[in-house]
């Protein structure tokens, strides 16, 4: 379980180049579900509020649930040229990479950028990107998309 005070001594502290913004970043391990998963508290005058730090760990409590609906997600947003390749899709390893907890967000609390991989033409690797905004512990919004970094619709 996270805390305010092992973010603030175990994490990394990150100003942004241009503008007021500020993250303390990590990386955890979710055991199956990929190498490392990059993890950001968005901060304010390197303050982290009590909430943010609950709304993660009732997410890693609980992210495992949520994984059926990304999966069902992933299959039926495929394109044209990967239905072909569903079976194998099924079978990939979903892969969290990063989990963005924001600050004072009125549209989310939590973000899990996630995905899957797959070989087209025995060396060329295919990426499926998922961005999934929650909002009060429940999957708010799931969208396929190349740029991760934006907000769903």
């Amino acid at each position: 379980m996270l805390t305010i005070e092992k973010i603030k001594k175990d994490f990394s502290h990150i100003e942004a180049w241009t503008g007021n913004s500020e993250v303390y970043h990590n990386s955890r391990i979710f055991q199956g579900y990929g190498n490392l998963c990059d993890l950001y508290f968005k901060s304010k005058d390197r303050q982290i509020k009590q909430d943010q730090i609950e709304k993660y760990n009732e997410f890693e409590d609980n992210f495992k649930s949520y994984l059926p609906d990304i999966e069902k997600y992933i299959l039926s947003s495929l394109k044209n040229s990967e239905v072909k390749l569903e079976n194998t899709l099924r079978q990939s390893k979903l892969t969290l990479d990063i989990i963005e907890i924001p600050f004072d967000s009125q549209k989310y609390d939590l973000v899990l950028v996630c995905g899957k991989t797959y070989k087209k033409f025995f060396f060329l690797t295919k990426y499926i990107d998922i961005r999934v905004e929650f909002k009060n512990g429940r999957i708010k919004s799931i969208q396929r998309k190349k740029d991760t970094t934006k907000d769903n619709e």
